[in-house]
């Protein structure tokens, strides 16, 4: 009887959000909200390292990105599956370049920085008091300063003096991380195009009072943008997009999310269907120039029992494919420029194809690497996103086998880095992923 109590419980908050998100919604009439959008390599980060070096940052990014995919194929195989207390789904760790989005919550409004994961359907905040969050970015939201702040209640309180029983939040992550406290309601503000601000009323969020990480997080929460009843990206327009420019550009300051129906979705789009949580898309062939690799038929599908696919993700820095195209790939760019360049080893990753050079000086003729996706969709990579930049000397190809992890799902996955100079528009209601190859700059306007 308590399980059922319980599962009542969540259905009947998860109902609540939807209708009183869609009243606020509606009488806000928000089109296009807009945060810009910063990574831990970014001057603009509290945290910023300025003497942290490219090997430092591709080390983390492979650490990163391991784990990342490590989580995803567990969440596949069912080793770590949601129950009766909404554990998130996303690896929150900040070693790698994770996209941070700023937003704010409450009356007065509080700044935050929180990770968007398309990955997950959970919005949670550190909340004050904060148990273990000293590494926080700004101040912490503190509900009890916020005159719009309401407790989330087990039983709703219907009259004067009735006591709130708040429903608990956690979260637990591959890592060990661990985020817990109780949900309630507020507003989220956020930018406009036109440089004002545009208020969501009523938003369900996780408050976190304890926060059990091992090191400095580099954010205060996750922003959740999957296709759930939940995400924040279905409460408002049901369309959302993201642009990325140059991730090793600590300068640059156009990567921006916008939520709403004025979301940017151009380009050519192709399909996506939503399994576990993931955005799956359908990947038809890779060219590297005019050349389009001898890949079987079948490769990239999902299998009937739920292990291959390709997922498009904003949580792993690097990309990762099945093994057998790993290996087309892995042998055709030494075949490319193997004869004019010395290979090298990166410490602890020996499956990386490296070379002594520069990317920049040395790679301006290489040609374009493009992953082909259903209907026409073109997601191409020039040598700086294909490669990385790991020291003054030494570059590598940021695609990794499928089989780094050992575990039997082996989706392939495609990351950030190949999805810089794009922007990556999602039209949740008729299931498409929206692709065009642009300056963020230019939209920024």
């Amino acid at each position: 009887m308590a399980f059922a109590f319980e599962q009542f419980l969540l259905l009947l908050m998860i109902f609540s959000t939807c209708f009183s998100s869609t009243s606020s919604i509606s009488s806000v009439k928000p089109q296009r909200l807009v945060s810009r959008l910063i990574h831990p390599g970014s001057i603009h980060h509290p945290h910023y390292k300025p003497h942290e070096t490219a090997k430092d940052r591709m080390e983390l990014d492979i650490q990163h990105s391991a784990a990342r995919l490590a989580y995803i194929q567990a969440r596949i195989e069912g080793s770590l599956v949601s129950n009766n207390d909404h554990k998130a789904s996303a690896s929150p760790s900040l070693t790698g370049r994770t996209i941070l989005a700023n937003i704010s919550i409450g009356q007065p409004p509080i700044p935050q920085l929180v990770v968007i994961d398309t990955a997950s359907d959970t919005f949670w905040v550190m909340c004050s008091p904060c148990t273990n969050c000293d590494n926080h970015l700004g101040p912490l939201f503190d509900p009890l300063k916020s005159s719009t702040f309401f407790p989330q209640c087990k039983i709703p309180c219907v009259f004067k003096g009735c006591k709130c029983d708040p429903i608990p939040f956690s979260a637990s992550y591959a890592d060990s991380s661990t985020a817990s406290g109780t949900y309630g309601r507020d507003t989220i503000v956020f930018e406009t195009t036109d440089e004002g601000t545009s208020q969501i009323l009523d938003v369900l969020f996780g408050c976190g009072h304890y926060i059990g990480y091992n090191s400095d997080p580099g954010h205060n929460g996750i922003l959740g943008l999957n296709s759930a009843a939940e995400s924040l990206a279905t409460k408002i327009g049901q369309k959302f997009s993201y642009c990325i420019g140059n991730l090793d550009d600590p300068h640059y300051n156009y990567n921006q999310l916008i939520l709403g129906e004025g979301a940017d979705l151009e380009g050519f789009s192709t399909p996506f269907e939503v399994h576990n949580g993931f955005y799956y898309v359908t990947m038809e062939g890779i060219s590297i120039g005019e050349k389009r690799l001898d890949i079987a038929p079948g490769t990239f599908d999902m299998k009937e029992n739920g292990t291959g696919g390709v997922i498009i993700d904003t949580g792993s820095t690097i990309s990762y494919l099945v093994d057998d195209v790993h290996k087309l790939i892995y042998k055709e760019v030494r075949n490319l420029i193997g004869w004019s360049f010395r290979g090298a080893t990166i410490e602890n990753s020996p499956w990386m194809l490296c070379y002594y050079g520069s990317i920049s000086k040395d790679l301006t003729g290489f040609p374009v690497v493009t992953f082909h996706f259903a209907d026409g969709a073109d997601l191409a990579m020039d040598s700086g996103s294909f490669f990385s930049q790991v020291s003054n000397d030494i570059f590598c190809m940021t695609i990794g086998p499928a089989s780094n992890i050992d575990i039997k799902s082996k989706p392939s996955v495609v990351g950030l880095l190949a999805q810089q100079s794009y922007n990556v528009g999602y039209d949740l209601v008729n299931n498409y992923v929206y692709l065009q190859r642009i300056d963020c700059e230019l939209l920024s306007g």
